[in-house]
């Protein structure tokens, strides 16, 4: 090769070199610009919430309610106002990080958040199952005893028991279903649980044992 050669590829492969930096550095800058439009938007947002809320005094209205003022009771350093701000500058800032994604040419941002979106919607869905299962678990408990206690039943806390653990495990195994839990990995849970309680047992918690499950029984016969 010629030294007029050697020029020429030096030429093409410069001219290669910015022809591709130039799409690249466009969309890098297109990715930040929109991701700090967005983090701008969500702080303005942000900002405006807080002080909506501040204005109608809605973290006031919210201490006259007794379920709340427990909530900020166990979590002192809760502040309604504030959560709900950051959430929204959140959201905000996630609604724009999409667009900044696919700026970058990263494509499937988009499914990213809907496989989130659907799964918060799974937690939800199976905390209220939960929840469903512990208040009517917990109402069937109370209307076992009253009814084995008024037709003299001797065993009715056992029956109580019983019925209102039946009701817990099953909301608890149907959330668990519902977050995406296989049948084959409940299955080796429940083996791998009744295998671990046997060697506690036989390794030394004997006596604990037999001791909870005569007071179990004690309980049962009052």
């Amino acid at each position: 090769m010629t030294l007029q050669d050697y020029i020429e590829l030096t030429q093409d492969s410069i001219n290669s070199f910015f022809n591709s930096l130039g799409p690249a550095l466009s969309n890098i800058i297109a990715a930040t610009i929109i991701l700090t439009v967005g983090v701008v938007i969500g702080y303005i947002l942000k900002k405006i919430l807080e002080e909506i809320l501040k204005a109608i005094r809605f973290e006031e209205v919210l201490r006259r309610w007794s379920g709340y003022q427990k909530v900020i009771k166990s979590h002192s350093e809760i502040d309604i106002t504030t959560f709900l701000g950051e959430l929204l500058r959140w959201v905000t800032i996630i609604i724009f990080l999409v667009p900044a994604m696919e700026a970058l040419e990263i494509f499937g941002s988009q499914l990213v958040v809907n496989s989130v979106l659907n799964y918060v919607n799974d937690v939800i869905l199976a905390s209220l199952y939960l929840l469903i299962g512990f208040v009517v678990g917990w109402f069937i408990h109370r209307i076992i005893l009253a009814v084995t206690v008024i037709v003299g039943n001797n065993p009715a806390h056992l029956l109580a028991n019983i019925s209102y653990l039946a009701i817990v495990a099953f909301a608890g195994i149907r959330s668990l279903l519902i977050l995406g839990v296989t049948d084959e990995i409940l299955r080796w849970g429940l083996i791998a649980l009744l295998v671990a309680s046997a060697l506690a047992v036989g390794l030394g918690g004997r006596d604990q044992a037999m001791e909870w499950v005569k007071k179990f029984t004690d309980k049962a016969k009052e």
